[in-house]
C-alpha cells in the first residue's frame, strides 16, 4: 500500500521547537495554489494550506534554509489524528510528515530584476538546476 504526500508550495510560517523526548521538531505551514477558469470566464484561484512536520535532521534543514516565502518541494507521507478536545473535538486533522524536502528557486518579477537576464542551461528535474546551490547545503 502507499502513502505518500507529495507538495510543491510556498513557506507561510515555520514554527521550531524541541520535543519533550529530545527530538527536534519543525512544521512549515505550505501554501498550494490551484488555478482554473470558471464557465463564466471568471479566473478562480483555491489557495490550501498544509501542516508539514520534520524532525530531527530534516527539521534542522528546513529550520535553516527554508523561510517564509520559499518554494519548496516536499514528500511525505500522510498522517491524520483525531481532535479530542475544545470546539473542534470529534474532527480529524491531516499533516504530512516529510521524508524529504528541496528549496526550489522562485522566478523574479521582471520589475525586481535591474540585470538583464543570463542564459541558463537547460535542466531536466529538480535537481540539475540545484548543482551549485547544492554542494553548500548538506542534504
Amino acid at each position: 500500500m502507499i502513502n505518500e504526500a507529495t507538495l510543491i508550495g510556498r513557506v507561510g510560517k515555520k514554527d521550531v521547537r524541541t520535543l519533550k523526548n529530545g527530538t527536534n521538531m519543525a512544521t512549515l505551514y505550505l501554501a498550494t495554489t490551484n488555478q482554473w477558469v470558471d464557465k463564466a470566464g471568471a479566473k478562480q484561484v483555491q489557495t490550501v494550506w498544509h501542516n508539514v512536520n520534520f524532525f530531527d535532521k530534516l527539521a534542522d534543514i528546513a529550520n535553516k534554509y527554508a523561510h517564509v516565502g520559499n518554494l519548496v518541494y516536499v514528500k511525505g507521507q500522510i498522517v491524520n489524528k483525531e481532535i479530542t478536545e475544545g470546539e473542534r473535538k470529534g474532527q480529524w486533522s491531516y499533516s504530512v510528515t516529510a521524508k524529504e524536502i528541496k528549496l526550489l528557486p522562485s522566478a523574479k518579477k521582471e520589475s525586481e530584476s535591474t540585470e538583464p537576464s543570463k542564459p541558463t542551461k537547460p535542466s531536466q528535474g529538480y535537481n540539475n538546476s540545484f548543482d551549485e546551490f547544492n554542494d553548500q547545503i548538506p542534504f
